[in-house]
């Protein structure tokens, strides 16, 4: 993430990430952890319970995490883009 930075002169200082999926949503590794875990998922078959529990908490847990870093950056940064979701791109 660190190489997403704009301006390299205030390493210090916590900046807006930019570039690749920053653009859509605010936590796309989120969303990136949430398609592994769907993935795991759909190769198993999808007829264990455990995994179907497994992924359900991924994503509630991860919804919620991207909810309260979105939060957080719309209180930290009045310049921060209006159009970027908190998770999954166009939808939430």
């Amino acid at each position: 993430m660190g190489s997403l930075r704009e301006k390299t002169e205030k390493l210090e200082e916590y900046v807006i990430p930019y570039g690749d999926w920053f653009e859509y949503v605010s936590s796309p590794h989120y969303s990136a952890e949430i398609v592994i875990y769907g993935g795991l998922l759909v190769a198993s078959g999808g007829a264990d319970l455990s995994l179907w529990l497994l992924f359900a908490f991924v994503v509630a847990n991860l919804v919620f995490a991207a909810t309260e870093t979105q939060r957080w950056y719309l209180h930290k940064f009045d310049d921060y883009p209006p159009n970027r979701y908190a998770i999954f791109p166009f939808v939430y």
